[in-house]
């Protein structure tokens, strides 16, 4: 398997930092799948035609496993997160359909966001979600931690007051949801 991180010399910082991010995003769940947790369509969200094109477009010397699995089944707090991340998002690139599903699907883990995509700090994944999903960025003014923050925009988009993510209960942190970064 190539190294994931190389990057072109000729790419702009923001595809750099895209192509950055897709590299640690698919190398966790590649490391995932190796370790018999599920195909690789299963722990990215997206189907085997979106996994082929994603690595065509930022990988093409990357060959991909799993790729004739069939397409994983979405619950429906997975299509919940990936619709509000298209539907306020403010991007309609391929790269922010692509990361609206594998957000949704890793927002579905135990850990923080960050770390269930493989991301190296919440600093990172709050860079690319103010990249490819603006406007979500920008309505999530008290700094809350991401997994919270999406629920509670579809809380209260249902009318309700308060939510809880299905994994903050069994969260170590979940006093500091709404703590500065470090």
């Amino acid at each position: 398997m190539p190294h994931l991180i190389e990057k072109p010399a000729d790419l702009p910082q923001a595809s750099a930092l895209t192509r950055s991010d897709f590299a640690c995003i698919l190398a966790h769940a590649l490391d995932e799948t190796n370790a018999g947790l599920g195909t690789l369509p299963e722990r990215m969200g997206l189907s085997p035609d979106q996994l082929a094109d994603l690595a065509s477009t930022w990988f093409p010397d990357l060959t991909l496993p799993d790729l004739d699995a069939p397409e994983p089944a979405r619950p429906d707090d997975q299509n919940a997160i990936a619709l509000l991340l298209l539907w306020r998002g403010g991007s309609v690139s391929t790269e922010s359909h692509w990361l609206a599903s594998i957000i949704a699907r890793r927002a579905l883990e135990r850990r923080h966001l960050w770390e269930d995509m493989g991301l190296p700090d919440r600093q990172t994944l709050s860079a690319l979600m103010t990249r490819h999903f603006p406007r979500i960025a920008a309505a999530n003014t008290m700094n809350m931690r991401w997994k919270k923050f999406f629920y509670r925009q579809i809380c209260a988009d249902s009318g309700f007051a308060l939510c809880l993510s299905p994994t903050c209960d069994d969260c170590e942190e979940m006093s500091e949801c709404f703590a500065p970064d470090e």
